[in-house]
């Protein structure tokens, strides 16, 4: 029964007398070592895999098992290299809506989108849409401050409005609040709510680049926290104000558009006029600098939202979608576009840096009955 044994130990014996112990000694140390990297690659991998599935873990492993070794066999565990499939994050979007619901309420709404597939793809996976009623903005009776001023902070987190002051309908005091509730809190007065881009948020969401309502023209930041609003020289105001929405500003002057860095260096300029000669203003520039985005009096007078032409610099020429004649677009940091188009208000798209369509969706009617999009954020 123990001759199975006694072979073993006697064949071990015969081995060590062939070999020297120092050498023993080396190839432990060495086998040690390997397994030891094998365990800390190994380790490291798995840990990859779970910091980076963000919900959706993947982790394949094959290892050695408990039990008798027999005779002869290789005493060293192994394991399967690991390949994960790359798990790429959700892209999500936020997109606000704004609604008069009556002469004194402003409701203001989000649709959030997200992609559990990954970066959207024509026909890869369709996107999966919730909606969430935000707060309700109540105001004096039929001011117009709110919807011209309304903008969310880029957290997502406040919102930030104008209220009309008594007998004036170009500005008034500044309001903060919590985009699901709370009071709002008063941040300013003879804050200006008129033309486009009047209350910007910076970047950090703490601050908010206003206009005042005053002969001198003075313009300056707000803190969102205190309300203490700090002057700024013109100039560098623009820069500031430029950078909160992108590197690059235009603007449209005797027949022509120019665009430049948001220091006001570097311009770009191309020949520009309405149709009928109406006014227009630059509503945006993309984050390259190539196109900027041009609204006219012909749309909404009261909240320049609505896009007459996207113009690309380097033509000089009006950008032909493919999805249609463009009503309404948000340039996106990574180059991206979220877009609407004339006779199709209720679907909204994303294309590519190259305007290509990656993804669409519908806006439910039932639920943003009389809504406008507003704002656009992929984040």
């Amino acid at each position: 029964m123990n001759a199975p044994m006694d072979n073993l130990r006697s064949g071990l014996a015969d081995l060590a007398d062939d070999v020297n112990p120092v050498d023993l000694r080396d190839r432990a140390l060495r086998t040690s070592r390997r397994i030891g990297v094998r365990r800390t690659a190994l380790t490291s991998a798995l840990s990859l895999v779970l910091l980076a599935g963000a919900g959706v873990t993947a982790v394949a492993m094959t290892g050695g098992g408990g039990g008798v070794v027999e005779p002869g066999a290789s005493t060293t565990a192994t394991v399967a290299p690991v390949s994960p499939s790359p798990v790429r994050a959700t892209v999500t979007g936020d997109y606000y809506f704004m609604g008069q619901t009556s002469n004194t309420k402003l409701q203001l709404s989000v649709l959030r989108e997200s992609y559990p597939c990954g970066t959207p793809e024509p026909g890869a996976c369709k996107p999966v849409t919730r909606t969430e009623q935000l707060r309700t903005i109540t105001h004096p009776t039929d001011d117009a401050c709110p919807w011209q001023s309304v903008t969310v902070s880029p957290d997502g987190r406040r919102v930030a409005w104008v209220v009309g002051a008594d007998g004036v309908s170009s500005g008034g005091d500044l309001m903060i609040a919590d985009t699901r509730g709370g009071t709002p809190q008063k941040r300013g007065s003879g804050v200006l709510c008129l033309g486009t881009g009047n209350v910007v948020w910076s970047p950090d969401s703490t601050r908010l680049y206003v206009g005042k309502l005053d002969n001198a023209g003075t313009v300056g930041v707000v803190d969102a926290g205190s309300g203490k609003f700090s002057p700024m020289e013109r100039e560098a105001w623009k820069e500031a104000q430029s950078l909160a929405t992108g590197p690059f500003r235009g603007v449209l002057g005797d027949g022509r558009l120019t665009v430049t860095k948001a220091d006001g260096t570097a311009p770009r300029s191309v020949p520009y006029e309405t149709e009928h000669g109406l006014s227009a203003v630059v509503l945006g520039v993309s984050h390259d600098g190539r196109y900027a985005a041009v609204s006219t009096e012909a749309g909404d007078p009261s909240r320049r939202l609505y896009v007459a032409d996207v113009i690309d610099l380097t033509s000089g020429q009006p950008v032909a979608f493919g999805v249609g004649k463009v009503s309404a677009v948000w340039f996106q940091p990574d180059g991206s576009l979220v877009v609407q188009v004339n006779g199709d208000p209720d679907k909204v798209y994303r294309l590519d840096a190259d305007l290509r369509v990656v993804a669409e969706f519908t806006v439910d009617k039932a639920q943003f009955r009389n809504r406008t999009l507003f704002q656009g954020v992929i984040g």
